[in-house]
């Protein structure tokens, strides 16, 4: 009589690489990426290798020119950055108007919102991101005016840079109108004015802000901001370069949206993070019941010599979380340092462990929706300046 094969046991390490609401990893996955790392080239590849970089904020010939500017102004007497400004924005050049802009705060503070007033009418998104940002250097009880006209443009980055001035407004309008922001229709920006709940000036109108943008945005909340600003979506596959100082990042569609990113780093770099994430034992017993490392799911060299790395797709990070809630903070921070002395006790340095590259993941409901009432892991990402002997 013949008997069925006993089913192989699922080894239990396997748990810790599981990501809360996120399908469980099989061992033919895991297997996959033992399959990666052993046909991954052995030879040294050298570090002059060409980084491919996705992403750069601004030319060196502006950034030159706007120190030029500045110690242009350093020089100018009070009374003359009137005409400065003026002259500034009389220019077609939407540099030398935002330079002028920049301007605004050294003039006398009775005159500075009549010359912000004129910055705004020009029509010119760089220009008037320039004058959003300068709202700061307006007298305090005229600043919500020009948030409001801010808030009215169309270019949502404009609505976006407008929302986070509301920190600058008098504390006794800042949760009344981020109240407002998170009833609004626009989903995203609903998530900006859930940024700015830190700005509110009591804990109790911060909570209550908390739980009306927890109701209003639900899942929506916690999404990572990858997907802002492009045309990436779940219908087809697409790739889509990521905006991001440091190594190169790809966005992709179709069925992998929401689920993987790929991240192109120099092999050294790489080498480290995959020491970090394959030492499950080490975490395990520093009291961890998960890998809090940046999942790896595949991986391989291109023709440029560097590593395209699949990698897990997380939910926002610690520094936007503690930003609007204070919800698990204190102990997300203690576990943000474990990580950063179990990675030095290594002989692996990260290179920028700020809260920006430390990312949550919630757990979820059954139904799919997240669970407040838990506290999310936490996991350090971006391993692209990480080093190890």
């Amino acid at each position: 009589m013949e008997t069925s094969p006993t089913p192989e046991k699922r080894p239990d390490f396997l748990k810790m690489y599981e990501i809360p609401g996120q399908e469980k990893i099989s061992e033919h996955s895991f297997e996959r990426y033992l399959r990666d790392k052993e046909n991954l080239p052995k030879e040294e590849i050298a570090r002059e290798a060409a980084v491919f970089l996705s992403f750069q904020k601004h030319s060196r010939k502006s950034s030159q020119n706007r120190e030029i500017a500045r110690e242009k102004t350093k020089r100018l007497h009070v009374e003359e950055f009137p005409s400065y400004v003026e002259n500034g924005l009389k220019s077609d050049d939407p540099e030398t108007q935002k330079i002028a802009i920049e301007a605004i705060g050294g003039a006398r503070s009775e005159i500075r919102s009549e010359l912000l007033r004129k910055a705004f009418e020009i029509q010119n998104e760089e220009t008037e991101l320039a004058c959003v940002k300068a709202i700061s250097n307006i007298p305090e009880e005229e600043r919500i005016g020009f948030i409001r006209i801010g808030l009215s443009k169309e270019s949502f980055a404009i609505k976006k840079a407008s929302v986070k001035m509301i920190q600058y407004a008098p504390q006794e309008l800042r949760a009344k109108l981020i109240k407002q922001g998170l009833s609004g229709e626009d989903v995203d920006l609903r998530k900006e004015y859930a940024k700015a709940i830190h700005s509110a000036p009591t804990e109790k109108e911060r909570k209550e802000l908390l739980n009306l943008a927890k109701k209003n945005l639900g899942n929506a909340l916690v999404e990572p901001p990858l997907y802002n600003n492009t045309q990436i979506s779940s219908g087809h596959f697409s790739r889509e370069e990521f905006a991001k100082t440091g190594s190169g990042t790809t966005l992709v569609g179709g069925e992998l949206k929401d689920k993987a990113i790929f991240r192109h780093i120099a092999p050294e770099a790489f080498s480290s993070w995959k020491e970090a994430y394959e030492n499950h034992e080490v975490w395990k017993s520093a009291g961890f019941n998960y890998v809090p490392i940046e999942p790896i799911l595949s991986f391989h060299q291109n023709k440029n010599g560097l590593i395209d790395v699949a990698s897990g797709i997380l939910d926002i990070s610690f520094k936007s979380w503690e930003k609007m809630s204070g919800d698990f903070s204190q102990e997300l921070d203690k576990e943000k340092k474990k990580i950063i002395t179990i990675l030095n006790e290594s002989g692996i340095v990260h290179g920028h462990p700020h809260d920006g590259n430390f990312c949550l993941r919630f757990f979820r409901k059954e139904n799919g929706d997240v669970d407040f009432s838990k506290k999310p892991r936490i996991y350090l990402i971006d391993f692209d300046r990480a080093v190890s002997p």
